[in-house]
């Protein structure tokens, strides 16, 4: 009966001693688990701020994209600029590369500013 009894205090030793170790190991994950939602808070916040400051920057480029060039002419000539429709320079209409232009091709600008605002570059022949 005595090693009966033996036993059951020894079962309940290890069981209690169970408990004890399995309490600590969830107080460990509890612990892990705090401190990684404590850290993919951190990520969501730099996360945020990283968004912010990719808009910010791509408004930045927006805005240097949307340039657009204004000038006062003093004396008003009446010079006509044209350009090929696919091109990227655009050329005084008397000018020998404004000839070979095709007539179906070629888009005319009444200044020179207004050929700069479409995006087009000056040729050599405007000054």
């Amino acid at each position: 009966m005595d090693q009966l009894k033996q036993n059951i205090v020894n079962s309940f030793r290890l069981a209690k001693s169970d408990i004890i170790e399995t309490k600590q190991d969830v107080i460990s994950i509890s612990r892990t688990q705090e401190s990684i939602i404590g850290r993919l808070s951190e990520l969501k916040t730099s996360q945020a701020r990283m968004i912010e400051k990719i808009k910010a920057l791509e408004k930045k480029a927006a805005k240097k994209k949307e340039k657009v060039i204004v000038r006062t002419n003093k004396k008003k000539t009446h010079k006509i600029f044209v350009a090929p429709k696919n091109g990227k320079i655009f050329h005084l209409s008397n000018c020998p590369f404004a000839q070979n232009i095709k007539p179906k091709n070629k888009i005319t600008f009444k200044s020179k500013t207004k050929a700069l605002n479409e995006g087009f570059k000056p040729c050599k022949c405007i000054k």
